[in-house]
């Protein structure tokens, strides 16, 4: 991904993996430093991966509401979430109550909307899908992720995605 930045009235482009980080394995995000994303960013981002319509953006954090059929698959859903938030080493603040989970997804150290978030509210959604569409009587059925073909996916959305040519206006201050 591309964007501009301002240096003493001069214009340079700086190729920055801010917003395009293909993914390795989950494992590999505690070792990156991310930025706090714009509202046009992470609004790109969600056209980009897909994530839904249903997560709400409010500067500093994103959050979502997700309904399950009962609180074993809620359940199932958090433990699938945490496995993947404790790779990221990236943990949401949620609540379970009667198959109902809220979710919400800020990085502390920037005090806002980072890439970690956007990612495991997109880890979150497909999670919840694979829950949903399997419901079944015990909650071990439910929990056979494979984390392979999500990170393949994430991947694959910056391919077919022709918006990240875009060049984003926005200061940036390096380190």
């Amino acid at each position: 991904m591309y964007r501009n930045f301002a240096s003493n009235n001069t214009r340079t482009t700086a190729n920055l993996l801010s917003l395009k980080y293909q993914l390795k394995e989950f494992s590999d995000v505690p070792t990156k430093k991310f930025i706090r994303l714009n509202a046009d960013e992470v609004n790109l981002l969600f056209r980009i991966q897909e994530l839904s319509s249903n997560w709400a953006y409010n500067m500093s954090s994103l959050n979502r509401r997700f309904e399950f059929q009962n609180f074993q698959d809620s359940f199932c859903f958090m433990g699938q979430v945490s496995q993947i938030a404790e790779q990221m080493k990236h943990y949401p603040k949620w609540y379970n109550k009667n198959g109902i989970v809220t979710i919400d997804l800020t990085t502390p150290e920037v005090k806002g909307v980072t890439l970690k978030d956007v990612l495991l509210a997109y880890t979150a959604d497909h999670i919840s899908q694979i829950i949903i569409s399997n419901h079944s009587n015990s909650i071990f059925d439910n929990c056979n992720l494979h984390l392979e073909n999500l990170i393949q996916s994430w991947n694959n959305n910056y391919q077919k995605s022709q918006e990240l040519n875009q060049v984003f206006d926005r200061s940036v201050n390096f380190l």
